[in-house]
């Protein structure tokens, strides 16, 4: 029964709580008081302990913080349960960190409970649960016989309670062929319906009709067994694994009680998870809302399997994580530019998607990408389209935690034209090389026979049933002892539940148990009974097990007393005698059938039988808390041994079959039967009141006889060769005798002391007599040692004299006994504790007279690990390049324990890519971003005074294989093969090589090409696809699963074949001659030794030097038979020579050509595309540029209508060009302009116009007159620029009210007057006329209103009074600006729209400043959309823009930023 904690409630009796609510979520605050006093508070949480879930064993604790004045005190509490036993329990306060601790060593499984932490002060309390899960490890003797209990009286729910409806591995029985997998059921009630038929086809299920008959019924079930604890289960999500590397599944539901338990299982078995710390545990169960979500990090294949959640004990979901393997990985591939590349593989089980991944990014369907699946979902690929440049990198494919990757290659296309985009290809690059059907088909094949072999194993089981079921039920029955339950043993087969199916041949009956006693049967292997006696009062009895089918009983035990059978091979009786008072009575075990049986003990005492090997009797027999133990025998005779009164008797053990019996010891005394050899006896007198006696050692079959010692004295006897006695007299008063030590076998005796005297007898060699004197003193002192627990301790006094002393141990005097034994030799004084324990620690102290010397014992243990933590971390951790390895070794808590990692030896430090964690339980180790150099053995170390332990792991960094050994060497070169050999990588990258990929380039290309692979025990490859005479380079590189290595390539080219060289080409002739360059040409040799020649190689020789320098390397030969030689100084005289280059090399080189000087040839000047108009805007600067050749260099001469230019007019004379310019033009400087070159050889002249104007100012006032019906004649005053340029026109534009837009009805007119046409009455007409020239248009002049209807008659209104209609209204922006961002040097168009009656008046500015009236912005306004044109946009054009409408009745205005870019 579980004690229930009370925690008393703080509020007074009457006093009425207030209810608070506090910031952490789950805290109950109730507040005593309703108004609380200036500067004080309730307690509240500001860290409230978190719900955990841990294994058997292992260290469990809680943690809070509290807040509160005055201070609140904490209490902790369970539900059902006392947490008062400190060995269990123990809560600890640390003020540094203000945090309350609950903690819980070696916690178990019946401490698994709601715990609740209270924190009190005299305004309130706080409160806060917290539930503990413990996961049982191993197989309970103490539950075994209450779950068979259970079965049998049909509750069948506790005993299933905790586990999983899926049975563990290790305990699933022998499933029977053709037995359905209870995972076939739960995964159905979890998946959606367009999942069944993939599940059906993996379990080889065919009836679907049965199937989902089936299915349904057991839905209703579990739907109903689901109601009890949650509602609204729903989105239930399979495991997946996310593109992080972690595997996770989600559900939906609402707790209908909040404290109601989740545990999580893995094939059956329980697996604890975490809710909060998700860094620190594998598994980890988070809650977001309604949503629960499962993840799993770390992951490993031993992951896979199946996954369940169930709330107490009732299944939610089930989902199955499979891990599949690349039967084919993807392979490099190598694309043109726009072209597309194609990626494939082959799974090992059927997936319907990978992850896909691009240079670390996951990818996915779109423009880019197509992903596809082949039908059976075996064969993935990544389709890359349009491949270019960028695309190039790594690409891998991911399936749970197995991927592969490989590269992609795209090389620019060298035919595209140059600055356009090459045109679409139609073709596919890449793919495996490997028939990707085949390996599939095999690979389905393989599948559609397993579940054909599942389908008849099924097909055959559930015809099986048919007949069994019309066959008549076969019954058995089995009576147990005294409560009669019963028992039954029937196989039966139910493919439709989802627990797997028990099978019982043998009936079991367990004893009657009362008063919560025990009694099991025990197990035996024919069929016959194993009954246990009855056990009352909390006793156990056991029977023991057997192989014959005899049988075993125990026999009745009382008040918590213990009897057991002993085991037997022959069938016959083990019995043990009734135990009463709480004491233990056990029969030897035997080899020969006969009987071993144990006496009776009472009152607490403890009775065993001794071990025989003949069947004779061995009998012990024991009384008041006394022990007596018979010894072990040889021959069958007696081994008797009676102890009372607490003391302790044993008999000696004998070789010769005679006895060996130890008198009774009374009064905690102790006496021991000496050993003998001869079969004669020891015998040990009785000790009295806590007295000592015990037989001397012999070797001749005499008697060795001590003396009984009375009042804690001591007599021994001393030891002897020759067989005479050795006695020793009688101790009296704590006075000590002791027999001297001879080799001649007389008597040393020493006489008695009395009242605390010493005599001591000394040491000779001829036995006579030593007496020692002179004042004591202590030569060796004790001093402070530390002592493993279970080993022996030895503590050690010399005096200078012989002398006798005391121990003590905190104060208390210490004899021999329990354990500790004080001995004397001569001046040496020795304590020895034999097997040291926690209760051996304290202060010890010698006393010898006045003499003292004290040193403190302190016990404690190694550290150590546990077996199961110390076998996990030993497993090697294999990460990748760049990924994290964590390393966690879980240990006892213990004070001063120094935890310390190594690597290869070296200590590791925390910081850098180091990360240590030390908990109070475990220590964790991170090392951060691996890098290959990272392999290598991981240790930790647990260090305490009393020594260290030491785990090591390996780390395993894997990486690509390093570039294969060099150099390349040459085996052989034909003109048909090449074979060339490396050496292996030194590093193998933590994977073995699997091959080696050979490319090769011919001299003269660019592009590599994969000539093959081959594997990794061969360094070496042919080449047999070569042409005879051309040179060749490789590169090879070792690739392992984790990708390929860098690449090691030849040194030089290897040539096919010996080399043969082309004869000399013809003698160079020199074409033309400059100063820059010098114009050749020469003939093909004439034997070119049957090599085609592939370009010729030019040098150069300076005259009066003897070096030949060469123009063009041999690797880029010039392929046409002329060359312009430009790198010549002019002036300088050159010759010339010329070489054929074939794929061996340059030949020959021909005859030199003849002297030629790098000069340009007389000639008359000539000008080369001039320009001969220029206008100028007035203001601008004038450059008129003029380039010319000519040699010798011409003089220029420059003239303005055929006289000579003014003194301001700059005349720049460069070689090739002449330039005149005008720094500030006016329109005086318009004229014609004469460029004069003249040399020795002739002259030459250019005439260019120059016309300086600016813009027009605009015409005189405009009249109108109509000659004609129908026409308007259109007169104006000139405009004042008319007589300076003659190029001036003049613009007419036309606007009538009926089409209300402006339109240009005459241009280029160089006349003042106009004749407009079909002008129809009723109409106003509007004219404008410009002034246009080279600069543009001037300001437009306005002609009165043609056509207006002042002539019209009024209508009268007869006396109605009518309504006067106003269409006035403030302006308003109908349209606003946008944002532009153009180009620098581009034209812009900005518009607006705006509306406003009278017509409003529109501004625009540039940074709040007018622009109206620059010249730079072209500013329309057409029937309210106002447009500004920019004919190149500059730098400056940049700002923010501004449109303002203004009329009588308001403004309205609208802005835009202009961003210029470059």
């Amino acid at each position: 029964m579980f004690k229930r904690t009370k925690v008393t409630d703080g509020t007074a009796t009457g006093q009425v709580g207030f209810r608070k609510k506090s910031k952490v979520p789950g805290v109950m605050i109730t507040q005593y008081i309703e108004k609380l006093p200036e500067g004080k508070s309730h307690p509240d949480f500001t860290r409230k302990p978190i719900a955990l879930t841990i294994q058997e064993g292992k260290f469990a604790f809680f943690k809070a913080i509290v807040t509160g004045d005055p201070k609140p005190t904490v209490v902790w509490s369970r539900n059902n349960g006392d947490v008062s036993d400190p060995a269990r329990y123990q809560s600890k306060y640390d003020p540094n960190s203000n945090e309350h601790t609950f903690e819980m060593p070696h916690v178990k499984p019946d401490q698994a409970d709601t715990y609740k932490c209270f924190a009190k002060n005299e305004y309130g309390q706080a409160m806060v649960t917290v539930v503990l899960n413990v996961i049982e490890v191993g197989f309970k003797m103490t539950k075994a016989p209450q779950q068979q209990a259970e079965v049998a009286n049909c509750n069948f729910k506790k005993v299933l309670k905790r586990r999983s409806k899926v049975v563990p591995k290790a305990e699933e029985p022998e499933k029977k062929e053709g037995e359905i997998d209870p995972k076939f059921w739960e995964l159905l009630m979890s998946a959606d319906k367009k999942d069944y038929e993939r599940i059906c086809a993996e379990f080889g299920v065919t009836d679907f009709r049965w199937m989902l008959k089936k299915l349904n019924e057991m839905k209703r079930e579990r739907e109903e067994e689901q109601a009890e604890f949650v509602k609204n289960l729903s989105d239930l999500k399979p495991i997946h694994i996310n593109a992080d590397g972690t595997a996770s599944f989600e559900l939906e539901f609402d707790l209908l009680d909040p404290s109601s338990s989740i545990y999580l299982y893995k094939d059956g078995e329980m697996i604890p998870y975490t809710k909060e710390l998700g860094d620190k545990m594998k598994h980890c169960l988070r809650k977001v809302g309604r949503k629960y979500i499962f993840s799993m990090r770390d992951l490993m294949p031993e992951d896979a399997g199946f996954y369940q959640l169930d709330v107490e004990d009732v299944n939610m979901f089930s989902t199955d994580f499979k891990m599949v393997d690349f039967l084919v990985k993807i392979q490099e591939v190598k694309a043109m530019e726009r072209e597309d590349a194609v990626f494939e593989c082959v799974i090992s089980a059927p997936l319907s998607k990978l992850m896909w991944f691009g240079k670390n990014m996951p990818l996915e369907q779109g423009d880019k990408y197509d992903i596809e699946v082949s039908e059976d979902k075996l064969i993935h690929r990544l389709v890359v389209k349009d491949c270019m440049v960028v695309d190039k990198g790594i690409y891998a494919a991911c399936a749970g935690i197995k991927s592969c990757n490989a590269w992609l290659v795209v090389e620019a296309d060298k035919g595209a034209p140059k600055g356009k985009k090459s045109a679409r290809k139609t073709t596919r690059a890449g793919g495996s090389g490997t028939d990707l059907q085949k390996v599939a088909q095999e690979q389905q094949q393989k599948l559609d026979k397993e579940r054909e072999e599942r389908k008849e194993k099924i097909k055959a089981a559930r015809e099986a049933a048919a007949e069994a079921a019309a066959a008549e039920e076969p019954e058995k029955t089995a009576d147990s002892g005294a409560g009669k339950d019963k028992g039954a043993a029937v196989e039966v087969e139910r493919i439709d539940k989802t627990s797997v199916a028990a099978t019982t041949t043998v009936a079991g009956d367990s004893g009657s148990g009362h008063s919560a006693g025990k009694a099991s049967g025990g197990a035996k292997q024919d069929g016959s009974h194993a009954d246990a006696g009855g056990g009352h009062s909390a006793g156990k009895a056991s029977g023991g097990a057997r192989k014959d089918g005899s049988i075993a009983d125990a026999g009745g035990g009382h008040s918590a007393g213990k009897a057991s059978g002993g085991a037997k091979q022959d069938g016959s009786h083990a019995d043990a005698g009734g135990g009463h008072s709480a004491g233990k009575a056990s029969g030897g075990a035997k080899q020969d059938g006969s009987p071993a049986d144990a006496g009776g003990g009472h009152s607490a005492g403890k009775a065993s039988g001794g071990a025989k090997q003949d069947g004779s009797h061995a009998d012990a027999g024991g009384h008041s808390a006394g022990k007596a133990s018979g010894g072990a025998k040889q021959d069958g005779s007696h081994a008797d041994a009676g102890g009372h009164s607490a003391g302790k008797a044993s008999g000696g053990a004998k070789q010769d079959g005679s006895h060996a019996d130890a008198g009774g010891g009374h009064s905690a005394g102790k006496a021991s039967g000496g050993a003998k050899q001869d079969g004669s006896h020891a015998d040990a007198g009785g000790g009295h009141s806590a007295g000592k006696a015990s037989g001397g050692a012999k070797q001749d079959g005499s008697h060795a006889d001590a003396g009984g010692g009375h009042s804690a004295g001591k007599a021994s006897g001393g030891a002897k060769q020759d067989g005479s006695p050795a006695d020793a007299g009688g101790g009296h008063s704590a006075e000590e005798a002791s027999g001297g030590s001879r080799q001649d076998g007389s008597l040393a005796d020493a006489g008695g002391g009395h009242s605390a005297g010493k005599a001591s007898g000394g040491a000779k060699q001829d036995g006579s007599l030593a007496d020692a004197g002179g004042e004591p003193g202590i030569t060796s002192g004790l001093s402070d040692i530390l002592a493993t627990r279970g080993q022996p301790a030895e503590l050690t006094v010399k005096m200078n004299t012989d002398c006798d002393g005391a121990w003590f141990k905190d104060g208390e005097p210490l004899k021999s006994g329990g354990g500790i034994s004080i001995t004397k030799d001569a001046n040496i004084h020795k304590l020895t504790i034999h097997s040291c324990r926690d209760t051996d620690s304290g202060l010890l102290r010698f006393v010898s007279g006045d003499l003292s010397t004290e040193g403190r014992i302190t016990v404690g243990d190694v550290p150590e690990f546990d077996e199961d933590d110390l076998h996990k971390f030993s497993k090697p951790v294999i990460v990748r390049v760049g990924q994290n390895a964590a390393f966690k070794m879980p240990f006892q808590p213990q004070e001063s324990l120094t935890v310390s990692w190594f690597k290869d030896g070296t200590e590791l430090k925390d910081g850098g890519g180091v990360k240590i964690v030390r908990e109070p339980n475990h220590s964790r180790l991170l090392l951060r971003d691996c890098l290959r150099s990272d392999t290598g053995e991981i240790k930790i170390q647990l260090k305490n005074p009393f020594g260290a332990v030491e785990a090591t792991s390996q780390l395993i960094v894997l990486d690509r294989p390093g570039p294969p050994e060099g150099p390349v060497e040459t085996v052989e070169t034909t003109s048909s093969v090449i074979e060339i050999k490396w050496n292996p990588p030194k590093d193998d990258g933590g994977s073995a090589v699997t091959n080696y990929i050979i490319e090769r380039q011919e001299r003269g290309h660019s592009l590599w090409t994969k000539l093959g692979d081959v594997s990794a025990e061969k360094t070496s490859f042919r080449d047999r696809n070569v042409t005879h005479g051309k040179k060749y380079s490789y590169r090879i590189y070792a690739e392992n699963p984790q990708g390929l290595s860098d690449s090691l390539e030849t040194a030089d080219s290897i040539m096919a074949g010996i080399m043969i060289l082309s004869g000399p080409p013809g003698k160079p002739k020199v074409v033309s001659t400059s100063k820059t360059c010098i114009n050749l040409t020469w003939t093909p040799p004439e034997d070119d030794k049957g090599v085609p020649i592939i370009g010729y190689q030019v040098e150069k020789r300076k005259k009066d030097t003897n070096q030949w320098l060469a123009l063009n390397a041999i690797n880029e030969p010039i392929e046409d038979v002329n060359y312009a030689v430009k790198d010549v100084t002019e002036g300088a005289e050159y010759e010339f020579r010329v070489s054929a280059i074939n794929e061996s090399g340059a030949g020959d080189a021909s005859p030199p050509s003849a002297m030629a000087c790098a000069k340009n040839p007389n000639m008359r000047p000539c000008f080369k595309d001039p320009e001969d108009f220029l206008v100028v805007r007035a203001g601008n600067s004038v450059r008129v540029k003029i380039s010319y050749e000519a040699e010798p260099p011409p003089h220029i001469t420059w003239l303005k209508d055929d006289e000579p230019i003014a003194p301001w007019i700059n005349v720049i004379n460069t070689e090739g060009m002449s330039q005149l310019v005008i720094p500030s033009s006016k329109r005086s400087d318009s004229a014609i302009y004469t460029i004069k070159a003249k040399n020795s050889v002739g002259e030459a002249f250019f005439d260019v116009e120059v016309r300086v104007t600016d813009e027009p100012k605009c015409p005189g006032p405009v009249e109108l007159e109509q000659t004609v019906y129908g026409k308007v004649a259109v007169s104006w005053v000139p405009s004042p620029d008319q007589e300076l340029d003659d190029r001036l026109y003049y613009v007419v534009s036309q606007h009538d009210s009926n089409t209300r837009m402006w339109k240009t009805v005459a241009d280029r007119l160089f006349a003042n007057t106009y004749t407009a046409h079909n002008i129809l009455p009723g109409i106003e007409y509007h004219f404008r006329v410009y002034a246009k020239n080279d600069m543009g248009l001037s300001d437009p002049s306005q002609s009165p209103t043609w056509g207006a209807n002042s002539n019209r008659v009024p209508i009268s209104s007869n006396g109605v009074s009518s309504m006067e209609i106003s269409f006035e209204r403030p302006p308003s922006i109908l349209v606003p600006l946008k944002v532009h961002t153009p180009p620098k040097g581009y034209q812009l168009y900005m518009t607006c729209a705006v509306r406003g009656c009278p017509t409003p008046n529109v501004s625009w500015y540039l940074n709040n400043t007018c622009i109206n009236s620059d010249k730079n912005y072209y500013i329309t306004n057409s029937c309210g959309v106002c447009s500004m044109y920019i004919l190149r946009v500059r730098e400056n054009d940049g700002g923010e823009y501004r449109v303002v409408a203004v009329n009588s009745l308001g403004k309205a205005e609208c802005s835009t930023k202009l961003t210029v870019r470059d």
